[in-house]
């Protein structure tokens, strides 16, 4: 598929994983919140822009994920985002803070 805008769809998991890390933040440090939101929108656009200029994620990021199926976006120094490209579609489908275990993602 050549490059260009892809529709970006975030999981409504993916939402909640979004949500859960930001309010973690918030707790924490109000500014540390708007940050995270404010690049997570930015990794959104540079991912509608061209989902596939993003690695593919391995057996690093998630164990017994299917191989080249997900790309991942890292953004915010620590977080990344893993998506599916389908067509003109991304589908985000987890945001995964770097620094836990994700053994129960897939």
């Amino acid at each position: 598929m050549a490059r260009g805008h892809y529709k970006v769809t975030l999981a409504r998991r993916a939402d909640w994983m979004l949500i859960a890390h930001t309010g973690f933040l918030a707790d924490v440090s109000p500014a540390a919140a708007r940050g995270l939101l404010t690049d997570f929108k930015a990794a959104s656009k540079r991912i509608a822009d061209d989902p596939f200029q993003f690695p593919y994620a391995d057996e690093m990021d998630v164990p017994d994920m299917p191989a080249e199926t997900y790309r991942k976006c890292l953004f915010y120094g620590r977080y990344k985002a893993l998506f599916l490209v389908e067509g003109d579609e991304v589908y985000i489908d987890a945001i995964i803070d770097c620094r836990q275990e994700n053994k129960s993602l897939y």
